[in-house]
């Protein structure tokens, strides 16, 4: 009953060890770059929000008016100004910020002031 058994030694165990967490944390770096770049849910749709406010306030010329909002969860903040001192045109600037007042989306669009 001498029979040998073979098995690994401590020494191989331990660098096999030492080269999977290597690679787990390599892929784990690249994982996290990844998500931290992707776009997230919320700001596509605070981009579709304020794509949809805009497209109201183009409208109604009573819109078009410094205001802030809530909507869905967003803090809506609605900027007026003319645009480079031309009083038939003005500067709508839409910004949204979630609860944790993060700014979320942007839009700005020049509106051409109608006469009525």
């Amino acid at each position: 009953m001498k029979t040998k058994v073979n098995a690994s030694t401590l020494i191989e165990v331990i660098i096999a060890m030492v080269t999977i967490v290597i690679v787990f944390g390599i892929a784990m770096m690249i994982y996290s770059n990844v998500i931290r770049s992707s776009v997230s849910v919320k700001k596509i749709r605070a981009q579709a929000i304020l794509r949809d406010i805009m497209e109201r306030a183009s409208n109604s010329a009573t819109a078009l008016q410094n205001d802030s909002f809530t909507l869905d969860g967003l803090v809506i903040n609605q900027t007026v100004k003319p645009y480079r001192d031309d009083k038939n045109l003005n500067e709508v600037d839409l910004n949204a910020y979630d609860s944790n007042q993060q700014l979320q989306a942007t839009l700005k669009q020049v509106k051409i002031m109608q006469d009525e």
